[in-house]
Order: C-alpha cells, then structure tokens, then sequence
C-alpha cells in the first residue's frame, strides 16, 4: 500500500507531473502552514481573539518567519491576511464545529490518502466538512470538488453514508467558497483513484 499526504494530492490535481518518485530525496520546506492550520482549530475551539493573538505571536517570534524584509517574512503576512479573511467570512456561520483538525486515512487500495478537515460543522441537515486553502496556486470548482472528494468519503465512512450534506472548500488567499455536492463528490472519486494511482507511480 502506498501513503498519499493529502497534500501531495491536491498537488497531484494541479500537476500531473507530481509523483512520489519527483520528491525522492528532498527534504520539505518549511512553510507556515501548519501554525495557519492550528489558528483555524483554535477559532473554533478556543475564540476568533486567540486564535488570532497565537498565529501572529507565532509567526513574530519565529527566527525563520519572523525575520523582517525577507521572502518568508512576506509569507508569512500573507497568512496573517488568509486568517482575517477567514475570520470575516467564518464569524456570521453560527453552526456549531464538532471536530477541528481531523486526519483520515482513505484507504482506495492499493493506495490510501491521509486527508485533513479543518473543521466539521453541524448543519440542520447532516454534517459538513470544510478545507481551507492558504496557497496561491488557482482555483475553481471542478479542482474544489477534486480536493474536496477525498474528504467527502472519508468522513461519510466516519460519521455513517448520507451525513455529510456536503464539502466546503474556502480558499483565503482570494475569499473563494466553494460548495462541493455529495453528488459532485461521489462522480468525482474514479478520477480521485486515478490521480492517486498516478503520483504512486502506477
């Protein structure tokens, strides 16, 4: 079986060229992303404040991130600005969050996708899931529902089929929202395995 990181498929949906084999032997970079990540769990979980007084503090005394003039620097203030869209479009949601910061594996053998939800929410209708996007890469709907399959079936295993009414995928950079349909998302998991498999090298 291989491990697919679910952010090396949504790479694989934007670049068909992505593979295992084209990362082997590189080290990640550092990126902001997992102190971005865990701002969105502590606005649910906490409040929009302390989220926000976290993140920023974070970033500030980060000898990488916190280092003025510098590339990673500006990097940085752009998810400080992710986050205040994200605040300004999460704060008139009153649905209840059940679950910040899931990880899943999806198992599509002989693959699986490790996939990441940010935040359940409880809707008068079942359950929703939503993703935020920090990066600038481009966006539409039809690679909303790609990234947002994945999810879609993960959690409809974990919180039993015909629950989860839907996938938001909130991308911060620009204030897009997309909505992505059971529907959308089940057509869409044929395409999913075949990404998969591709960037397994299959």
């Amino acid at each position: 079986m291989t491990h697919i990181t679910y952010g090396l498929f949504r790479a694989g949906v934007r670049d068909p060229s992505k593979t295992l084999a084209s990362y082997a032997g590189q080290k990640p970079p550092p990126t902001p992303y997992p102190s971005a990540s865990a701002s969105i769990a502590r606005f649910h979980r906490e409040d929009p404040d302390s989220a926000w007084t976290r993140l920023d503090q974070s970033l500030a005394s980060s000898s990488y991130w916190g280092r003025k003039g510098t590339p990673q620097a500006g990097w940085a203030d752009a998810i400080r600005s992710c986050f205040q869209v994200y605040r300004a479009l999460a704060e008139s949601d009153q649905r209840a969050s059940i679950a910040t910061g899931v990880n899943r594996e999806l198992v599509i053998s002989p693959d699986d996708i490790g996939v990441h939800v940010d935040v359940v929410l409880l809707d008068p209708n079942g359950y929703v899931p939503r993703i935020v996007l920090w990066d600038s890469n481009p966006f539409d709907h039809r690679r909303a529902v790609l990234y947002g399959a994945p999810v879609w079936r993960a959690m409809e295993e974990e919180l039993g089929e015909g629950r989860v009414v839907g996938v938001e995928v909130w991308k911060l950079r620009t204030g897009d929202q997309e909505f992505v349909l059971p529907t959308e998302a089940e057509a869409a998991m044929p395409e999913v395995v075949q990404i998969a498999r591709r960037i397994a090298g299959a």
